[in-house]
């Protein structure tokens, strides 16, 4: 199974939160003496791990006051970071973002701090201390602390103390099984290495994952079982009634396993045997190699593996969904997803056992139009909204690939998915190499080689309109029922990691074959969209590009995009690993529509100062090449014509698509 990796989200944005005792290195006094006697005035530290079960290396770190000041720092191969208080004033909050976008968006928070110490204060910033975060707001979105004035009421000693009570009482048995005493420990300030023991493999045990509320929020979650009862909801009203089920297996288990398939990948055969069950079956392929090519490219270094959720074998065995993190030659990362098996000699990786080559994972979406009159609340365009929902990837079958060569559309029905949705070819010439979603709803199996022009596998299931509109957005009734639900389901309902059934059909519409396909990532709603930092388009592109009178509404070869990632000030929003521009011309009373798409590829290099640009190209594939045999740009701006622009993030494994239209 592959990460979908096209920045399209996640969700979200996670934070966490530290309390500063003066055991933790907040007391002592305002100086030092020297040996020669002396004084001189103490540097005040702050200071953690950064990590999720793994350390997060490289991570950006950005530390602001209660003021609105803020430093930054970038975390080291093992997660630590460090920054000088000098000049600010507490509570503070910080926030650590991961340049590769696996590890999703995290923070912390001191309460209370002695800033002419000399000794450092500790502040760790994982998953645990986002849970804290997000037990100190009350609707259980710690970006809101990313406001100085909410961080300077929320944030207490009293509210953090008791965030970190809760948390451990959640916690409880997980701490115990890791020998640790839940009525003394502190994920925020007790320091720790990010080794997959101890504290961190607590953190290998738990995620944070989306609560589905009104604006945003969070829920903790155990790896065992990502649906118990057990699950607590995170806001400042939270009570931990039960501890979350202890997970049967972390990602420290899997290192030995890892570690035998690296050696593997680069041609050690005899490790092959040791980390690759003799079964192993991934979306349809009886080799890794052939299933994870990624991996398998030279130079390629797998990272710590996590386990998402313990998995019960359809043959009684204990298994795993995971992720294996990469980094490549150049420097680029990724992660893939596989299942593990425990045997009698140990854990195996044995694939997902699908018959067919089918990927499904959440997404996530923001919405908006320019052109969007907020004072009477009217769309020229479209309604500034967030969706969400499950893309569905399915190559056209070819010989040599799992898919059935004479495959002319796939049904796919489970939880979320009311009746079922059918999937077709794309036109012939779009240049894409996957099904789409069916053009209109279809009632039955579509038969006669049915072909879609919208190249579109995104099947939304939750739709809100963004904060300050109170127009609703409703589908057109043509997209109903194929890329839309008939009306917005509760996302609550809906199992995570479920798992749907995917048939396939041959032109007359009989089915010529089925398989299971479990999503590998969280689900979202799109109030989850609340929850994430998103990154906003500066007013020179909006003005110049996306507006009918603008400097560049004439036909365009090339644009430069801008954007910032300053959230309330603050750098914390997500980098961008890609950007796609695209422009649509369809005539008064024509049926053809002249589309150009323009791709840039990143991820942006982190700046300070949270302002981005790219240039974009008219042309231009994902994969960087120039499609154009001829000169050919983007539409200029006159009646029938749509321009789009796209920005695509990860937030943790969700792909998060930052999308604005204009339409004249």
């Amino acid at each position: 199974m592959k990460s979908t990796n096209k920045q399209v989200a996640k969700a979200t944005f996670y934070t966490s939160v530290a309390v500063l005792l003066a055991a933790c290195g907040g007391g002592g006094g305002g100086s030092s003496t020297t040996s020669s006697g002396s004084t001189s005035q103490a540097t005040p530290t702050l200071s953690g791990t950064v990590a999720t079960g793994a350390p997060v290396s490289g991570a950006n770190v950005t530390v602001t006051d209660s003021t609105g000041k803020s430093v930054t720092a970038t975390a080291d191969a093992k997660g630590n970071y460090q920054v000088s208080l000098t000049g600010l004033t507490a509570p503070f909050a910080v926030f650590a973002t991961d340049p590769a976008g696996i590890a999703p968006p995290l923070a912390s928070v001191v309460a209370s701090a002695l800033t002419n110490s000399s000794a450092p204060v500790i502040a760790n910033v994982t998953t645990l201390t986002t849970a804290a975060a997000a037990l100190v707001t009350s609707g259980g979105n710690p970006l809101d602390l990313t406001d100085n004035k909410n961080l300077s009421s929320l944030v207490t000693l009293t509210s953090v103390s008791n965030a970190v009570k809760t948390l451990n009482s959640a916690t409880s048995n997980i701490l115990s099984a890791n020998n640790i005493d839940a009525k003394s420990f502190d994920p925020i300030a007790t320091p720790f290495n990010a080794n997959q023991t101890g504290a961190d493999a607590v953190l290998d045990a738990v995620q944070v994952v989306p609560a589905h509320g009104l604006s945003g929020g969070f829920q903790l979650i155990s790896i065992a079982d990502a649906n118990s009862s057990a699950n607590l909801t995170l806001n400042s009203s939270a009570k931990a009634s039960t501890p979350l089920p202890v997970p049967p297996v972390t990602g420290g288990a899997l290192g030995t396993t890892v570690s035998a398939l690296a050696q593997c990948l680069v041609g050690n055969s005899a490790s092959c045997s040791q980390a690759i069950d003799a079964k192993y079956k991934e979306n349809g392929f009886g080799s890794f190699v052939q299933a994870h090519p990624a991996l398998a490219a030279s130079g390629v270094k797998l990272g710590t593996p996590q386990v998402l959720e313990a998995i019960h074998g359809t043959d009684g065995s204990q298994q795993a969904l995971i992720t294996l993190p990469y980094t490549t030659s150049g420097g680029a990362s990724g992660t893939e997803y596989t299942v593990a098996k425990l045997t009698s000699s140990g854990w195996n990786i044995i694939g997902n056992q699908q018959q067919y080559n089918v990927t499904i994972q959440s997404f996530i979406q923001r919405r908006q139009s320019p052109n969007f009159d907020y004072k009477n609340q009217t769309p020229v365009y479209a309604t500034p909204r967030y969706e969400s929902g499950i893309s569905i990837t399915i190559p056209l079958g070819a010989a040599g690939t799992p898919n059935p060569a004479n495959f002319a559309s796939a049904s796919v029905t489970g939880p979320g998915i009311i009746g079922a949705l059918y999937l077709v070819p794309p036109t012939l010439g779009s240049g894409k190499n996957t099904m789409s979603l069916a053009q209109a709803p279809q009632t039955t199996v579509p038969t006669g080689n049915l072909t879609s022009a919208t190249q579109n596998q995104g099947y939304r299931w939750s739709w809100q309109s963004l904060p300050g509109v109170t127009a609703t957005f409703q589908p057109s009734p043509s997209n109903m029922g194929s890329k839309y639900a008939a009306q917005p389901i509760d996302v609550s309902t809906v199992p995570q990691y479920a798992t749907y059934t995917v048939t396939f059909y041959d032109a007359s519409g009989s089915q010529i074959g089925q398989t299971s396909v479990m999503n590998t990532t969280p689900n979202y709603a799109a109030s989850d969209g609340a929850s994430i930092a998103w990154q906003n388009l500066s007013n020179d592109t909006l003005n110049a590009f996306l507006s009918a009178n603008g400097s560049q509404s004439g036909a365009q070869a090339s644009v430069t995009l801008a954007w910032s990632n300053l959230i309330n000030g603050q750098n914390v929003a997500p980098l961008v690993t890609q950007a796609e521009l695209t422009s649509q011309y369809l005539p008064s009373g024509s049926y053809t529509a002249s589309n150009t798409v323009g791709y840039w590829n990143g991820p942006a290099t982190y700046a300070t100062s949270g302002q981005y640009s790219a240039q974009v190209t008219a042309g231009v594939d994902q994969t960087g090449t120039q499609q154009c045999t001829s000169a050919c740009s983007f539409s200029a701006l006159q009646p029938g014509t749509s321009r789009n622009v796209d920005l695509y993030s990860n937030v943790g494994l969700i792909s998060a698509d930052n999308h604005w239209d204009f339409s004249e």
